[in-house]
């Protein structure tokens, strides 16, 4: 029987040389590809022409202007108030609806005010009544006090008369001495009668006068009283002001709505402005006054307006800035509230300016890089110098000069890439 001895650690190394020598070259030859990886040129991708869209470097003027969109809004619009309490009896037109001036928008109810009317309009012939009487008493009060004037003025004649005669007689010494004085008082007694009289007459027209204009004022204050009412009683029926139209009306029939309590909401259907919502970052060039263009998505020419900046907002709101257009000129046909539109604000020109069409997702005054073509039909990377951008083109302030042929298309695809032939 064999008795199988045990191996020294000699011998077992002896036995796996072979594989460790085999492992160490694979190491060797894999640390020898990265090196030369390392140390190779740029990998070279290589694309179709057909989808590759190329653009010159240009000189000449450029015009900046910022593009976004928006909305029309109404820049005249008003709510019509329920001038007193009352329920809805009919609604005659709904949101959206175009009215003309004067035409009902909603019937209200109200009972009390009925009511009301019917109570005041007894109190004011009451008071015209009233009012009749005692000019009518204050007239026969005056016609009397005249009359008390003219027998005045008859017996101061007759005593003139009286003591004219008496005077004659006096100097013939055909009366006395008594009688004399008689006709001589009774002169003067009639004299002061008749001044008394006429300042009673004369106070009597004055206080006839006040009484008859506190009469008329009770009687105006219950006219007006009235008119209030009949106006109140007229507004029930709710009517448009002026052209315009409806931009709200919620109300149904049975509703019951207090006084001051908004009924509808109208706009002038002619008098727009736009609204745009500019990015955060392109809207620190915008100024007021600026001319814009806008396009109402009709796919004509009879879709563009002009317009200018007539209000920028104060703060920015979720990223963007509201910058409000006054249009210019007429409105074009299908331009109404709430319709989407797209503007294009004109910033400034720039003359003998280096530039290209905008590549995509490109961001002015940043740093990017760009595929250049090259004599040997290649495309290489090139870092370039965005400046000042408008909506299709772009300043260039280095890495390109004028002739260069640049990708403008989609390259994020060849992020790795620093060199691609076109095939």
């Amino acid at each position: 029987m064999d008795i199988q001895r045990a191996l020294t650690p000699l011998q077992r190394l002896r036995q796996k040389g072979p594989r460790l020598g085999l492992a160490a070259l694979l190491l060797i030859l894999l640390a020898g590809l990265l090196a030369l990886r390392l140390q190779a040129k740029p990998s070279e991708m290589s694309v179709s022409r057909q989808g590759v869209v190329l653009a010159s470097v240009e000189r000449g003027p450029l015009q900046l202007d910022v593009r976004a969109a928006g909305v029309l809004l109404p820049s005249q619009q008003r709510w019509i108030a329920a001038q007193s309490e009352g329920r809805v009896e009919r609604v005659e037109v709904q949101a959206g609806s175009s009215v003309r001036k004067g035409q009902v928008l909603l019937t209200l109810s109200n009972p009390q005010l009925q009511l009301r009317l019917l109570e005041l309009r007894g109190q004011l012939e009451q008071a015209r009544a009233e009012m009749n009487a005692t000019q009518l008493s204050l007239e026969s009060q005056a016609l009397n006090q005249g009359a008390a004037v003219q027998r005045a003025e008859f017996a101061l004649r007759s005593a003139e008369l009286q003591w004219e005669a008496d005077q004659e007689l006096r100097k013939d010494g055909m009366v006395s001495k008594l009688a004399f004085e008689r006709s001589r008082f009774a002169l003067e007694q009639a004299r002061q009668t008749l001044q008394l009289e006429r300042e009673q007459l004369s106070r009597h027209r004055a206080a006839m006068q006040a009484q008859l204009e506190a009469k008329r004022a009770a009687l105006n204050r219950w006219q007006q009283s009235l008119q209030r009412e009949q106006e109140l009683m007229e507004a029930l029926n709710v009517r448009a002001p002026e052209d315009a139209v409806v931009q709200e009306l919620n109300l149904q029939p049975g509703q019951s709505v207090l006084a001051g309590a908004n009924l509808a909401k109208l706009a002038r259907a002619d008098a727009l402005y736009a609204q745009l919502q500019v990015q955060e970052a392109q809207a620190r060039d915008i100024a007021l006054g600026q001319s814009a263009q806008l396009d109402l998505r009709s796919g004509g020419s009879d879709g563009q307006l002009g317009g200018q900046v007539s209000r920028i907002a104060a703060k920015v709101s979720n990223g963007v800035v509201l910058v409000d257009i006054a249009l210019s000129g007429p409105l074009p046909r299908g331009a109404r509230s709430d319709l989407g539109v797209d503007g294009v604000i004109t910033l400034s020109r720039l003359d003998n300016t280096l530039q290209i069409q905008r590549p995509l997702f490109s961001q002015a005054q940043s740093r990017a890089s760009l595929f250049r073509l090259g004599a040997d039909g290649v495309l290489e990377r090139v870092p370039v110098q965005f400046g000042p951008a408008s909506v299709g083109r772009i300043a260039l302030q280095s890495g390109l000069s004028l002739g260069d042929q640049v990708v403008v298309s989609d390259t994020s695809a060849w992020r790795e890439a620093q060199r691609v032939r076109l095939r």
